[in-house]
């Protein structure tokens, strides 16, 4: 006699992977608020330069090894390029712009003005743009002395086709150390909207 023979059921395949479209909805939705938060950010600048409660930037153009005095500070600026930053490895396909900052208070006003800049970039003859870090800054954090040079260094990363041509565009700080934290947010400072280019 035969053994009964046993029926084993064929593999079971895994069923198709759920599309998530509340998800899919949701990034889209997401996204979508971004850019219309930048858009409405530009339209609501705009708004605020055309009547008169934000002011326009004004870029100053600096010739090279030239100075420039703005609102009690003298600013003066050089740039070179540089393979690597100090102590790292050459990025294949970019450089660095190195940038050297001098400066100094012409007055008590300028003096208690110590803050970093509130923008620092490099950029190139079509207009894209860099962020330049500091990596060290002499300005004391209280007052600097009338007439005294101060240093700061900053990099830049940027493609190498376009080391040898980069500008360097900075933004002074509004920013006095002679106002209290307590009161930053309510002491009327001056407005940021000097930009400063400098040549090279």
């Amino acid at each position: 006699m035969e053994p009964p023979t046993i029926e084993v059921p064929a593999a079971v395949a895994p069923p198709p992977r759920r599309r998530r479209p509340v998800l899919t909805a949701l990034g889209a939705a997401a996204a979508l608020a971004v850019a219309l938060g930048a858009l409405s950010y530009d339209r609501y600048h705009v708004y605020l330069v055309r009547s008169g409660q934000a002011s326009p930037k004004h870029e100053q153009v600096v010739a090279a090894g030239q100075s420039v005095t703005v609102k009690h500070v003298t600013w003066k600026s050089t740039l070179e390029t540089v393979p690597q930053l100090p102590g790292d490895k050459p990025q294949p396909g970019s450089a660095y712009a190195k940038i050297d900052i001098v400066r100094s208070a012409v007055d008590a006003d300028g003096a208690v003005k110590t803050g970093k800049p509130k923008e620092l970039f490099v950029t190139d003859r079509r207009g894209r743009t860099w962020v330049a870090l500091v990596a060290n800054d002499t300005t004391p954090p209280e007052k600097m002395e009338v007439g005294k040079p101060y240093q700061m260094t900053a990099y830049a990363r940027v493609p190498a086709a376009q080391a040898g041509e980069v500008e360097l565009l900075l933004t002074p700080s509004n920013y006095r150390s002679d106002i209290p934290t307590s009161r930053l947010m309510t002491t009327k400072t001056e407005p940021e909207e000097d930009v400063l280019r400098f040549k090279r």
